[in-house]
């Protein structure tokens, strides 16, 4: 029987703060000097990391449109999973809607839910954007959208909406 529960968070507006645009869109920042990491979410991911499984899972398609490094990427990951005591990072580099590994496509939380052996029924998809939401809707878990106010519409219904990534104790126990 399948027992792990995990929690799947995106990266950008979701462990860190996403920079947004003059059209109200968020962007992902280019090196690790710009991450500012909230002691609040490191604080919330050690209390989480006990019942949970904690993994990031971000799409980085500044890579392929020669936005930015992967070098650059990696560190800010790396720094993430280190500091966050994440068990893994997933992250997707390409710009192809039609990569199976590409949020909203479910690809990233099936390859960690064979990996780690995770129920998803029991497991979280955090997000900020409707790309996370759609992901952890099409891989059958509960999903909480953290609505920063941005210029787009979410596709999907996610399971909670909070304002605040502190707000999440609301619904995980």
């Amino acid at each position: 029987m399948i027992n792990n529960k995990c929690i799947f968070f995106d990266r950008d507006g979701t462990l860190i703060k996403a920079p947004v645009d003059k059209k109200k869109l968020p962007k992902s920042y280019k090196t690790i000097n710009q991450i500012y990491l909230d002691p609040e979410i490191v604080k919330i991911c050690k209390i989480l990391g006990k019942k949970y499984y904690l993994f990031m899972i971000t799409n980085q398609p500044d890579i392929p449109r020669r936005n930015n490094s992967k070098i650059n990427e990696l560190n800010i990951n790396n720094f993430l999973k280190k500091s966050l005591n994440l068990t893994e990072v997933c992250t997707n580099f390409s710009d192809d809607e039609k990569n199976y590994f590409r949020k909203p496509n479910p690809g990233m939380i099936f390859y960690l839910k064979k990996k780690y052996n995770i129920c998803l029924e029991k497991s979280f998809v955090i997000g900020d954007r409707w790309r996370d939401i759609d992901a952890g809707n099409n891989a059958g878990c509960k999903t909480i959208f953290i609505d920063h106010n941005y210029n787009e519409k979410i596709n999907s219904k996610p399971t909670f909406i909070i304002k605040s990534f502190k707000e999440i104790f609301k619904f995980l126990k």
